[in-house]
C-alpha cells in the first residue's frame, strides 16, 4: 500500500484546521482521513482524486458529527472520573473494543493464576526430585501430600484460566466482564 507523503498529510491537516475542528480528536481524525485516502490510492486513484473522494464523503458537517460522537462515547465525565481507573483514564480516547483494555483489566487475575501455576509446579517438582532421591513413594506421606497439593494447585490455576478465557471470548460487545 503507497504510504502518503509529508506534503499530502499536511494537506487534508489544512483541511481539518479549516473545518474547524481542534482537540485531543484532531490527530484521530486526521489519521482517519490519511487511512481513508491510502485506501483509495491502493485501489488505483491518484492522490487528488482519492482527496477529493475522501473529502466528498467526509464534508466539515460529517466530520463535526464524527467528533461528537467520538467525544460523547470515549470522554468521561467529571462524577465518572472521580472513580475511574487508571485503564479508564487511559483508554478515555481510544478504542476499548479492539483487545488492549480487556487484556489490561484481566492482567492481575491471569497473574494470580500464573503464579498458583507456577507454585504447583515448583511443588511438584520438589516432590518428584524427592521421589527420585528415595524410591519410595506413598500419597499419604508429607512428599505425597506435596505433590497433591501442587497438582491441585496446577488444576485450579489451569480450569479457572481456560474458564476466564471462554466468558472473555462469549462477552458480547458493549458489556464488560465482571
Amino acid at each position: 500500500m503507497e504510504k502518503l507523503t509529508p506534503q499530502q498529510i499536511d494537506r487534508l491537516y489544512t483541511y481539518l484546521l479549516q473545518s474547524g475542528l481542534t482537540g485531543e480528536l484532531f490527530t484521530e481524525l486526521l489519521d482517519h482521513l490519511v487511512c481513508e485516502v491510502e485506501h483509495y490510492m491502493w485501489i488505483g486513484l491518484p492522490f487528488e482524486a482519492a482527496m477529493h473522494k475522501t473529502l466528498m464523503e467526509a464534508n466539515a458537517d460529517s466530520v463535526q458529527k464524527l467528533r461528537k460522537i467520538y467525544q460523547r462515547e470515549l470522554t468521561l465525565a467529571d462524577d465518572q472520573l472521580a472513580e475511574a481507573s487508571l485503564d479508564d483514564i487511559l483508554f478515555q480516547f481510544r478504542n476499548k473494543s479492539y483487545g488492549a483494555y480487556a487484556m489490561r483489566q484481566s492482567y492481575n487475575r491471569t497473574l494470580v493464576y500464573a503464579l498458583f501455576g507456577a507454585l504447583g509446579l515448583g511443588l511438584m517438582m520438589i516432590a518428584f526430585l524427592h521421589l527420585i532421591s528415595q524410591k519410595t513413594w506413598s500419597y499419604w506421606s508429607p512428599w505425597g501430600m506435596i505433590w497433591i497439593a501442587g497438582v491441585a494447585a496446577v488444576s485450579v490455576a489451569v480450569v479457572l484460566y481456560f474458564l476466564k478465557q471462554e466468558r472473555w471470548q462469549t462477552v458480547p460487545d458493549g458489556e464488560e466482564e465482571l
